[in-house]
């Protein structure tokens, strides 16, 4: 047992950095290309890139709930040492995924055939671009999502049940940059925007290449044509509707501005204030990556009261980070969009009400991703359809109502009021999950969540609060703008930090204790 334990949390600081350093790639190389594209192709054609992938996002769902059904299903053969079992799962999901493949390849045609006729884009030189330029431009940044179905999505099931998932970071970290790179060369060329996207998604081959190689070293007994256990599988309908929302929900906002506004260069706005939370989200993914498996292997062996513990000290330190993170970036977020914007003049990216309202959605969607990530390790998915049915419910209707409403009076008020109606349905999901998470999961009291959540507020509102009222912070510049952000970074630990000692002292000291025994195990 005490084996296991160390190889759990071994697993669990080796996936952490690696995802670490992924996650800040990808932060770092998400900012380069969309001013890449805004700087050579203009802020529509950036705009029609930010909706497009959004909508390809969707299409992905085809595959919705394999994922969650097949991991879950992974952790009992796997901690047997079943090789046949893990076999005949693999083997099964890797048929689903072909099926997959062709449906997003399906829906991906007809998405391309479709979109040019609703949305205008103009180039940087002010010319349209026509039908057939767009249709194949969409191709294009579709065939990395169809070789995704085809050629990665079993490796990256298997290595994640396993707890193995630092191997995912590291193949995903050399595409990106290697895609990375294909852009920026392509875009000082000034090559067309197709091409450039074209190569970029072939990128992609690059991770199936390393994962495979992985997973034959490391498995050498599993079989991926082995007679597939389709049955294994049967949760995945429950877990399809869960994660086909939440991705949804997720991409809501864009979808909506899209509709609403159909105004490729006030998507492009929105998309570039949206980076910073997504960048911001990457961050917080190394406290996640793999955790489900971590706990999900926990529920399997009946470990009860070690679920509990380390339940409390991962909700009580994701939390404190989440606080950290979006209260800073209350502060900073108008003056880095500027800045990064500087020299484009066919937007306006001075948008204060929009980059406050993004970082109250991220806020009221973060507080409660402890309790979401609990529901995947415990396969808890038919069980709370209905708080996905009713988030989304909420989301539509009352972005909608209320992004019509806003676009009486500008776009700018449009987006603010699609926002509005997402933090509405957020708050939503929020409360619903405290109600069922505590009663049918973790077991322990659902006030305690409660009360961290409103601290994760007041605490957002005590550090960014005085800097967005009196505008204390005047920053003209890039090395100004970095010179601060690290002071702002320990103000805001050290605020979070004294309301958790004050507030939630045995969590903090059970968490520092849980570090401690890392360090010294380390040593």
């Amino acid at each position: 047992m005490s084996n296991r334990s160390n190889t759990r949390t071994s697993r669990f600081v080796q996936n952490t950095v690696f995802t670490g350093a992924y996650q800040i790639t990808a932060m770092l190389m998400g900012f380069v290309t969309p001013r890449l594209m805004m700087l050579f192709y203009g802020s529509q054609v950036n705009g029609l890139i930010v909706s497009v992938t959004e909508f390809l996002t969707y299409f992905r769902l085809v595959e919705a709930g394999l994922a969650a059904a097949a991991v879950y299903s992974l952790y009992k053969p796997l901690s047997e040492a079943d090789h046949a079992g893990v076999s005949a799962i693999v083997s099964a999901a890797r048929q689903f995924y072909n099926v997959a493949g062709w449906m997003f390849v399906g829906l991906t045609l007809l998405f391309a055939a479709i979109y040019p006729l609703f949305v205008p884009v103009a180039t940087i030189q002010g010319d349209w671009m026509n039908y057939w330029s767009m249709f194949l431009l969409i191709c294009a940044m579709g065939i990395s999502g169809a070789l995704e179905f085809f050629t990665l999505s079993r490796y990256r099931v298997l290595l994640t049940a396993d707890q193995r998932s630092f191997m995912i970071s590291l193949a995903s970290m050399t595409s990106l940059l290697l895609q990375t790179a294909v852009i920026v060369v392509l875009a000082y060329l000034k090559t067309n925007i197709i091409l450039v996207r074209l190569l970029a998604s072939l990128t992609i081959v690059v991770r199936p290449l390393i994962l495979s190689n992985y997973v034959k070293k490391t498995y050498p007994q599993v079989d991926a044509f082995a007679p597939p256990n389709k049955g294994a599988l049967s949760r995945r309908w429950d877990a399809m509707y869960q994660q086909f929302t939440t991705a949804f929900h997720q991409g809501a906002a864009v979808m909506l501005t899209t509709v609403i506004t159909r105004n490729a260069a006030m998507i492009s706005v929105y998309g570039t204030y949206h980076m910073v939370t997504i960048g911001l989200w990457g961050i917080l993914k190394m406290s996640t990556t793999g955790i489900y498996s971590g706990f999900g292997d926990l529920i399997v062996r009946g470990q009860k009261a070690k679920f509990q513990q380390a339940y409390k000290d991962f909700e009580y330190l994701y939390l404190a980070l989440a606080t950290v993170l979006f209260s800073v970036a209350a502060i900073l977020i108008v003056p880095f969009v500027v800045l990064y914007t500087d020299k484009i003049t066919d937007a306006n990216y001075d948008a204060p009400l929009i980059g406050i309202m993004i970082v109250l959605e991220a806020l009221t969607d973060h507080c409660k991703m402890p309790m979401d990530l609990m529901i995947t390790a415990s396969g808890k998915f038919r069980e709370t359809r209905h708080h996905c049915t009713a988030q989304i419910a909420t989301a539509v209707v009352a972005g909608l109502l209320l992004g019509l409403w806003g676009l009486q009076t500008s776009l700018t008020m449009a987006v603010v009021g699609i926002l509005s109606g997402i933090i509405l349905s957020n708050i939503l999901r929020a409360v619903l999950q405290l109600w069922f998470v505590p009663r049918q999961i973790t077991g322990l009291p659902w006030r305690a969540t409660l009360k961290r959540m409103l601290l994760m507020f007041v605490e957002v509102a005590v550090i960014a609060g005085p800097f967005l009222a009196f505008g204390l912070l005047n920053i003209n510049g890039f090395f100004k703008w970095i010179t601060l952000s690290v002071p702002l970074c320990i103000y805001a630990l050290a605020i979070t930090l004294g309301f958790g000692w004050l507030f939630d002292r045995d969590s903090v000291l059970s968490l520092f204790g849980r570090i401690k025994f890392m360090f010294q195990r380390g040593k």
